[in-house]
């Protein structure tokens, strides 16, 4: 995309360098054959030219590159820097300049207007001295029209339509390459209005809910960067992955009554007035302990399977086991058949295995053994329960080793499961299935079903929520929201009955919203508007550039031409008419290529920003091609009536 973009603002200076030099030697054509009559070479005349371009591109050169470096260190900044600023605290200093690419830009343009120059400096030589003499652009490029026995009757606007394009297709070339030129500079402009718009942000934000709600990793995990990755990354990254296992996540609170968000929680979060219940989703599951063969954690964790000899392993750290509603597991049943994986998702549905799920953690080779590790036996251990969690730490803070050693907490295991296989929810299509915590390479993440679960010796905890508010209660919600989420942090920081850390409290509750998000974002967003509508602007200027130039210098070299018309009867409306008539014509030429060119290349935009970006929105640009087209419209008047009165 960026190299078609490339390619196009390359095209549209090439032409309009074209355009400018062509129209511009052509004026001292016939000064070129005097030089030819007194004796100048071909060769002496080409370096004349040549030497005419290297001081013209020198001076261009250095006013361009001053003007950039003005504009880029002064003038930008400035205009983008409150919005920048804004997102990255204020203090980080935005610069935009940097000398190599203001090289790369002189040479790459100064290449294009090499190569656009030669090509007319060779066609202008090679006239001979006779051709130079007696050149005149408008009678060599006239048909000679032979007379009909018949002729249509037009009307006056009719007529002067019919003159305006004898006009301009007597320079068809210039036609061309002038339509083409305007046509680069408006698709420029239509394409930038439709990356903007489609690759808002807004765009993924609407599809969050409005408050997330989360328990928050252990001090020790927080102190590792765990669990707080979302604040740095790109917003369409999911905000609970992360690089944390179950040891960070669990650290202050590792016993099996604890829950991330509690029902005491959820409860007094059902009072507030202003969330729709329906609409809103709770993750559930619990924390547990994996105990699984040794071919079954093969693919995931070879060198785990290879710490024993026994058959079964189990994990050092705790793992996560979420339970899936019907719908959910429809939805993971259609996408295995879709996709004809390699999944029982039999056993899943019937609550005999579990499913784990990873973050494209698999190689090629992992995902054979994966699939040879179907119907391997797993099962899972709870938990301590608090009181035995508080006793734990009780014996290792005491300094009689001996008490140390004597007794043992016993955990609670579960039915023995089948594995149902290993899925990989970054997969395309995957179903829109969210989750808790997760990412973490070694920590296994399972899906089971409600059945399933019941199998487990352990209290189905809320791992986390999403949120749906009334419009209108939003602000309400979320002060309310926050209200709570401060009252229950306090409580927590008060119970340090289980933490190893003497002091820390339990793990707290996190809040993430979406209206937060939206304001962050919001200056970003702005600044890439401004920034990218700037770009899109001076592209559709320098294709009516082009135009203007065209215009006023046809004008300019015909100007004994429109004074005969005007002496042999011509009036001022007609005039008007046949300058407007051949503006016309360029812009219906360029509407034309709009609206066969310029389609198919916005529908191959779609599909690559489709495939490209999972919130990117394509919306078919109609009210900007109509405003291009009247703009158009209103261009040709105004060049009209000013050269009208320029005349």
């Amino acid at each position: 995309m960026v190299i078609l973009g490339t390619i196009g603002i390359l095209c549209g200076i090439y032409f309009l360098v074209r355009n400018v030099l062509w129209i511009s030697m052509s004026e001292d054509v016939q000064n070129l054959g005097l030089l030819h009559t007194i004796g100048a070479t071909e060769r002496q005349i080409t370096k004349i030219y040549r030497k005419q371009m290297r001081l013209l591109m020198l001076k261009g050169s250095a006013l361009g590159s001053l003007i950039s470096a003005l504009i880029l260190i002064l003038l930008i900044p400035k205009i983008l820097g409150f919005h920048f600023y804004q997102e990255m605290g204020g203090e980080t200093i935005l610069s935009f300049f940097k000398p190599w690419i203001l090289l790369i830009s002189v040479l790459f343009v100064n290449g294009i207007l090499w190569i656009a120059s030669e090509g007319v400096i060779r066609k202008i030589t090679t006239l001979s001295c006779v051709e130079s003499a007696t050149y005149d652009e408008n009678k060599l490029n006239r048909k000679i029209k032979h007379p009909v026995e018949m002729m249509l009757k037009r009307s006056e606007i009719g007529e002067m339509f019919y003159i305006a394009w004898g006009n301009i297709t007597r320079h068809k070339a210039r036609f061309i390459i002038t339509s083409i030129s305007i046509f680069l500079g408006v698709l420029s402009f239509i394409l930038m209005n439709v990356l903007i718009n489609g690759c808002d942000y807004k765009h993924l934000l609407e599809k969050r809910p409005d408050f997330l709600l989360a328990g928050e990793f252990s001090e020790f995990g927080k102190s590792q960067g765990c669990g707080e990755e979302y604040k740095t990354r790109e917003i369409d990254v999911d905000p609970l992955l992360t690089q944390g296992d179950g040891v960070e996540l669990l650290y202050d609170n590792d016993y099996d009554e604890f829950s991330p968000i509690s029902r005491k929680l959820e409860k007094k979060l059902h009072k507030i007035d202003g969330i729709d219940w329906e609409n809103s989703n709770l993750i559930e599951g619990a924390y547990v302990t994996t105990v699984m063969s040794k071919k079954g954690i093969r693919p995931y964790d070879e060198g785990l399977s290879d710490l024993t000899n026994d058959n079964m392993v189990e994990g050092f750290s705790w793992d996560t086991v979420q339970v899936l509603n019907e719908n959910q597991i429809l939805s993971l049943k259609k996408y295995v058949q879709d996709n004809q994986l390699n999944i029982d998702v039999k056993s899943l549905e019937e609550g005999n295995g579990v499913l784990i799920i990873h973050d494209h953690m698999l190689t090629p080779e992992q995902q054979k053994l994966a699939d040879e590790a179907i119907g391997e036996p797993v099962y899972f251990k709870t938990l301590l329960s608090k009181e035995d969690a508080i006793r734990r730490k009780e014996q290792s803070n005491s300094e009689n080793k001996e008490k140390q050693q004597e007794d043992e907490f016993p955990q609670k295991e579960s039915e023995t499961f089948t594995l149902c296989g290993y899925l990989d929810r970054q997969s395309d299509n995957f179903p829109e299935i969210h989750q808790s915590w997760h990412g973490r390479e070694g920590s296994i993440y399972y899906f089971i079903s409600e059945k399933g679960f019941q199998k487990i010796p352990t209290e189905k905890k809320i791992l986390a929520m999403e949120l749906t508010a009334d419009p209108e209660k939003e602000p309400y919600v979320k002060t309310q929201i926050s209200e709570l989420i401060s009252e229950e942090n306090k409580k927590r920081s008060e119970m340090t009955e289980v933490s190893m850390d003497e002091g820390t409290g339990e793990a707290g509750v996190f809040v993430i919203c979406k209206s937060d998000l939206m304001q962050q974002k919001e200056t970003y967003m702005r600044g890439n508007r401004i920034l990218l509508g700037a770009i899109s602007i001076i592209l559709f200027i320098a294709g009516l550039t082009n135009y203007c130039n065209v215009v006023f210098t046809g004008m300019y070299s015909r100007r004994k031409e429109l004074d005969i018309m005007k002496s042999i009867g011509m009036t001022d409306k007609q005039m008007k008419l046949m300058l407007f008539g051949e503006g016309s014509y360029y812009f219906m030429c360029v509407m034309g290529m709009l609206f066969t060119v310029g389609v198919a290349a916005l529908v191959g935009v779609k599909i690559y920003m489709e495939n490209k970006l999972s919130y990117f929105i394509f919306h078919w640009p109609i009210h900007v091609m109509v405003g291009v087209m009247f703009s158009l419209m209103l261009i040709n008047v105004m060049v009209t009536h000013f050269i009208y009165k320029k005349r």
